[in-house]
């Protein structure tokens, strides 16, 4: 399935990227001869930790190669030593890449080993993309199901907010509610750039935000875990977001959605959950020791 799909593109002069474990890197190289030496490599495990780096990965070998037409991506998921709410968060990014990339010039293929992979995610693989390849046949996927509808259903409710969190409402003075975030995230254990770039990336989702015809206001509320702070933003229920906001790279044009990718590029989760009485915004931020520890030495991002 590799060769074919890698030769493709370089019959066509389309840049290619193959990113996936070691031991597949050694046989895809060995399988291409000297033709391997015009394909681009990576070790998946490395390839942005988080989901939302890792579609930041995609986007940016896109974005390396403006002249083309197309690019080739085959993206081998990395699913072993993953928590079950990692797994969850992958196999949403991979749903929501059907939306995040379309019209991207993106031509991608995402291996999944079977003979390795749980049962459950290779059963969900069939959900999350729109076609199967087998060798160089290339078929509709039975159970392929829309991004949003999968999201809706494979995403975990969210746990409720501990007694001893501190909520603030936010009443549209951005300045003032950010100094209520920094002072309230430094007691929680964050410091440094981290507790800045948070404080910052929590402002930018209430930007544009008021109270809805209720007279509802937006909230914050934040709470330590350990090795984390977690921060639910509150919004009225007359705001909705899709649900795969911030997975798009900033643009020289401010958009909407740039405060959700900086909170995403800090954040071990963001979720996004609407309902009926509003939309809530959660995020999972390390801290500073339990951060250092992902960047240093971590081996199963993906």
């Amino acid at each position: 399935m590799a060769v074919p799909f890698i030769d493709g593109g370089l019959r066509r002069e389309e840049p290619v990227l193959v990113a996936t474990t070691p031991v597949n890197l050694d046989l895809v190289r060995t399988a291409l001869g000297r033709h391997a030496r015009n394909v681009d490599f990576a070790e998946t495990a490395y390839f942005g930790r988080r989901p939302s780096q890792r579609v930041g990965a995609f986007t940016g070998y896109r974005h390396r190669h403006p002249r083309a037409a197309r690019v080739r991506i085959l993206a081998e998921p990395v699913w072993s030593g993953r928590s079950a709410r990692q797994v969850e968060a992958l196999e949403c990014m991979e749903s929501a890449l059907n939306t995040v990339l379309a019209g991207s010039g993106i031509h991608m293929i995402c291996p999944y080993d079977a003979r390795v992979v749980e049962p459950e995610i290779v059963g969900n693989a069939w959900r999350t993309h729109p076609h199967m390849v087998h060798g160089t046949d290339v078929a509709a996927s039975p159970g392929y199901v829309d991004p949003v509808a999968f999201v809706r259903t494979r995403a975990s409710r969210l746990a409720g907010r501990p007694d001893d969190a501190v909520t603030l409402t936010f009443a549209g003075d951005l300045s003032r509610i950010r100094h209520a975030i920094v002072m309230e995230t430094a007691m929680l254990g964050l410091a440094g750039e981290h507790l800045m770039i948070f404080s910052a990336a929590i402002g930018e989702l209430l930007t544009g935000t008021d109270a809805d015809e209720t007279g509802e206001l937006p909230s914050v509320a934040l709470w330590s875990r350990p090795g984390e702070v977690v921060c639910d933003i509150r919004l009225p229920a007359t705001t909705a977001l899709d649900p795969f906001i911030g997975l798009h790279p900033p643009t020289l044009d401010p958009r909407p959605g740039d405060g959700f990718w900086l909170a995403r590029q800090i954040c071990d989760h963001l979720d996004v959950r609407p309902g009926a009485d509003g939309t809530t915004v959660r995020l999972h931020t390390p801290t500073p020791r339990v951060d250092e520890l992902h960047r240093g030495g971590s081996s199963s991002g993906g």
